[in-house]
Parts: structure tokens; C-alpha cells; sequence
């Protein structure tokens, strides 16, 4: 599980320890500029406490801590300006500056999620899902969405994505999986119940696994065969939406797509056209975006 996670979920927490990892997930890359005891002065604990609760979170210490903190931030000293991923605008914000935040958002988080990118793996991913025109997706809420939207591109490059919308369908579908089958779990945390059950279950079975999820040690990484990072900045609970996380995956998936439909440029880009342009119910001569030219 990721430290910021554990530090959300505060499980086991004593009040001084619940009272650090407020304040740690308030003030967020602040901390790590923070020495062990100016940190126990600001939560009016001692430095002992911070020890212990480093311990929990399965650390050797509060060095420990920051070095791993950091890398779950992708914290960089030159970037002290970035947009709050979780409150991205506030109340006294106008429509224009929340406008131009959401913008920069999106900027940083594309840029992040590059860097995040193992471009060894991507392309191990990219082979094995050209060689299999099938892929079961599992994920829940919002990375059910985007891997709806994963899905509609695939069927215009005649890839075939399966995904299960019902409560419970998708457990089904990874009984029903086995060795020659391709399985990609999408989860931000990484420590969804319903989907480490799920990864089990395909590793029983010998379905190779591609994982999508943020950066740390979360229980569904353990079951990977090929995993692509997702941005960690993002909590789980206190945030306006799943404004980061949500554009990180898409991207992802984005770059997964362009990779296969790369693969056969040229049949690719005219069955596209083809069917788009017999099975479009738009009139092209009355729409303000055409091909048509005079």
C-alpha cells in the first residue's frame, strides 16, 4: 500500500500518529523539506512518535520516509509551483483562472505521467496486445469510464475490449480467463478488494497481467506481469474530483492505442476513414468541419 494510502486510511493510527498524517497530507511536499524534529514541533508531537508511525507505514525511519514520500510525489525542488492536484482552484477563484488552472493541471500531469513511463515495458505491452486482437479490462468507477472510452477506439482498429459494468459481472469474467487471454486492471490506489480478488484469480488462471496504478507499493502491483505508472499526487479521499488520476490513465491508455494503431499505419488510417465516412450520420457538405474543400 502507498504511504499516502496508509496515511488516509490511518489504520491502526494512535491520536499523535492520526494528528502527523494530518498534517503530512495537508501540507504535502512542504514536509520533506522538514527535519525530524521541526516536524514534531509543528504537530505538537516528538520525534519518537514520527519513528513509530514511520514503522507502521512500513519504513525504517523518517529518512526512509521522505526519500519514498518524494518518489510517491515524483517531488522535484525545481517544480515548488505546481497546481494543487486535489484542490486545483478555490471559491475565490473566477470562472477564467479556474479555467486556465484546469489547463496547467492537465499540463503537469501529462508531463509527470511521461516521466513515469518504464518505455521497456510500454513496448513489451504494446507487442503482446498487437498479437492478441483480445483484452479483458476490470476497474470500478472512473477508470471504468476511461477504459470506456479505451474501448471505443479499439473497435475502429478491430481490437476487441471487454469490459463488465454490472456489480460482480467482472469476477465472473476472470473466472472465465486463462493463459491465451490478456487482462489489464486499471486502479489508482492499487488496493481495491474487488480487484486484488480479481488478480488472483487471473494469476490462478495464467493470464498475463497489465496493471495500471500510481507509484508504490500497493497490493495490485504485486500481481503484475507489465505495469504503467500512474501520477500519485492525488488523494484518495480529499480532493474536488479525480482530476489527475483521471487524466493520467487516459493518457496512458492514449498511448497504448496510438502505439498498436502505429502498427499498421496505413490499413489502420483507411478503415477509419472508410467507415467513418459510410457509417457517419452527419452530412459533411452541412457541417462546419469537413474533408471537403471546393
Amino acid at each position: 500500500m502507498s504511504i499516502m494510502t496508509q496515511l488516509e486510511f490511518e489504520l491502526d493510527f494512535s491520536h499523535s500518529e492520526k494528528e502527523i498524517a494530518h498534517y503530512i497530507l495537508n501540507e504535502g511536499e512542504k514536509v520533506l523539506s522538514l527535519s525530524i524534529k521541526e516536524l514534531a514541533k509543528k504537530t505538537y508531537t516528538s520525534p519518537a512518535t514520527i519513528v513509530r508511525l514511520c514503522h507502521k507505514l512500513g519504513l525504517k525511519g523518517y529518512g526512509d520516509f521522505k526519500i519514498k514520500y518524494s518518489a510517491e510525489l515524483q517531488f522535484d525542488l525545481a517544480h515548488t509551483d505546481r497546481i494543487d492536484v486535489n484542490f486545483p482552484f478555490n471559491e475565490e477563484d473566477n470562472d477564467s483562472m479556474i479555467a486556465y488552472k484546469l489547463a496547467s493541471l492537465n499540463q503537469e500531469v501529462i508531463a509527470e505521467t511521461i516521466q513515469l513511463i518504464d518505455f521497456e515495458q510500454l513496448h513489451q505491452i504494446v507487442e503482446l496486445l498487437d498479437q492478441n486482437k483480445d483484452v479483458d479490462i476490470y476497474g470500478t468507477g472512473n477508470s471504468l469510464l476511461a477504459a470506456m472510452s479505451f474501448q471505443h477506439k479499439m473497435m475502429r482498429i478491430q481490437r476487441n475490449v471487454n469490459l463488465k459494468m454490472l456489480a460482480g459481472e467482472q469476477v465472473f469474467m476472470s473466472y472465465n480467463s486463462n493463459k491465451n487471454k490478456i487482462a489489464m486492471i486499471i486502479s489508482y490506489s492499487g488496493e481495491t478488494n474487488e480487484l486484488i480478488k480479481i488478480a488472483e484469480i487471473l494469476k490462478e488462471k495464467k493470464t498475463p497481467i497489465i496493471v495500471l496504478t500510481s507509484v508504490g507499493d500497493n497490493r495490485l502491483s504485486h500481481y503484475a506481469n507489465y505495469i504503467l505508472n500512474i501520477g500519485s499526487r492525488e488523494k484518495i479521499f480529499t480532493k474536488i474530483a479525480p482530476f489527475a488520476s483521471q487524466t493520467s490513465i487516459e493518457y496512458l491508455l492514449n498511448v497504448i492505442f496510438s502505439c498498436l494503431f502505429k502498427k499498421d499505419y496505413e490499413t489502420n488510417i483507411q478503415n477509419k476513414i472508410s467507415y467513418d465516412k459510410e457509417n457517419d450520420v452527419r452530412h459533411p457538405l452541412h457541417s462546419p468541419v469537413n474533408d471537403i474543400t471546393e
